[in-house]
C-alpha cells in the first residue's frame, strides 16, 4: 500500500512539474504556451478592463511578460513601440539589432534585441488591424534573461514560446 500512494504522489508530482503554462485569454484576444520549467509570477488588471499584464518565470534567470492593451481604434504599431519603448516604468535596456517586422491575417508587429549590464531582452510588439466587436488590440511580449545566460538557449526558448502566440478575433 506504501508502495501505491508513493507511485502515486510521484506519478502526480511529474505531472504537475511537466505541466506547461497556457494562457487562453478570450477577452484580449491572445493564446501563448510556455514550455516546460516556466511558471506563472503575477497577473494584474485594470479596474477599466483594457490592460493586463501577466508574469513569469524560469529558474530564476530567465523571465517574460506579457501586456495586452484593448483599444475602441487601431493604433499605429511604431506609435505603440515608441511610447512603449519611453515609458519610465518599464526600464527597457538600449536596442541592440533592428527591427524585425512580423504580421499576420489580423496584425502586424516587430521585434527586437535589447541589452544592459545586466539583462538581455528580446521584446515582441503587435497591432491589430482587424477589429473584434469593435475593438482593437496590441500586445508587448516580452523575455529578460541574465546577461550570463547563453545567447543561443535563451534565443531557443524565445523562439519555441513566441511560435505558439497567436491573435486569435
Amino acid at each position: 500500500m506504501k508502495n501505491l500512494i508513493f507511485l502515486f504522489s510521484i506519478l502526480f508530482l511529474t505531472s504537475v512539474l511537466s505541466a506547461q503554462v497556457k494562457i487562453d485569454n478570450d477577452n484580449y484576444k491572445f493564446r501563448i504556451e510556455f514550455s516546460k520549467g516556466w511558471k506563472s509570477v503575477s497577473k494584474v488588471e485594470t479596474d477599466k478592463k483594457d490592460v493586463i499584464n501577466y508574469s513569469f518565470s524560469k529558474n530564476d534567470k530567465f523571465t517574460a511578460a506579457i501586456i495586452a492593451f484593448k483599444f475602441p481604434a487601431q493604433r499605429n504599431l511604431d506609435d505603440f513601440v515608441y511610447t512603449l519603448e519611453k515609458d519610465f516604468n518599464l526600464n527597457i535596456p538600449e536596442k541592440i539589432s533592428s527591427f524585425i517586422s512580423v504580421s499576420g491575417d489580423v496584425y502586424e508587429g516587430k521585434f527586437a534585441d535589447y541589452k544592459d549590464n545586466d539583462n538581455i531582452e528580446k521584446i515582441f510588439y503587435y497591432t491589430t488591424t482587424k477589429d473584434s466587436s469593435g475593438e482593437y488590440f496590441c500586445y508587448m511580449v516580452r523575455f529578460i534573461a541574465d546577461v550570463k545566460y547563453k545567447k543561443t538557449d535563451f534565443d531557443t526558448e524565445v523562439t519555441t514560446i513566441i511560435n505558439t502566440f497567436k491573435v486569435i478575433l
